[in-house]
């Protein structure tokens, strides 16, 4: 019996290790970020140290008798990968409709 315990003693001690070793990542820092709300909508951006970028605006619309929020807006990433992707996007009473592309690198 204490074979066994110490078996999975030392399996514990390695998950341990191993989930310690995949959160060595840095932690990202916000770079830039602005942000104003309005009667009729807002408007944000933010930039970190990662390469994440986002900027957004919105306005209130009028679909028939109702009344809601359309969004629009872009957000850009670096996947796993090591590519650049970019996201342009509108939300409105029309749906969610995105467009991605991959950001062409310059050769260096």
């Amino acid at each position: 019996m204490s074979s066994l315990f110490q078996k999975l003693f030392v399996f514990g001690l390695l998950c341990i290790a191993l989930a310690a070793a995949q959160e060595t990542k840095e932690t990202a820092e916000i770079l830039d970020e602005k942000s104003f709300v309005r009667a009729d909508g807002y408007d944000f951006e933010f930039r970190t140290s990662d390469g994440v970028s986002r900027k957004e605006q919105a306005n209130l619309i009028t679909v028939g008798d109702h009344q809601g929020i359309g969004v629009s807006g872009t957000y850009s990433y670096t996947a796993p990968d090591g590519l650049q992707y970019e996201v342009n996007y509108t939300a409105d009473d029309k749906g969610f409709r995105p467009e991605i592309r991959v950001v062409p690198q310059i050769p260096q």
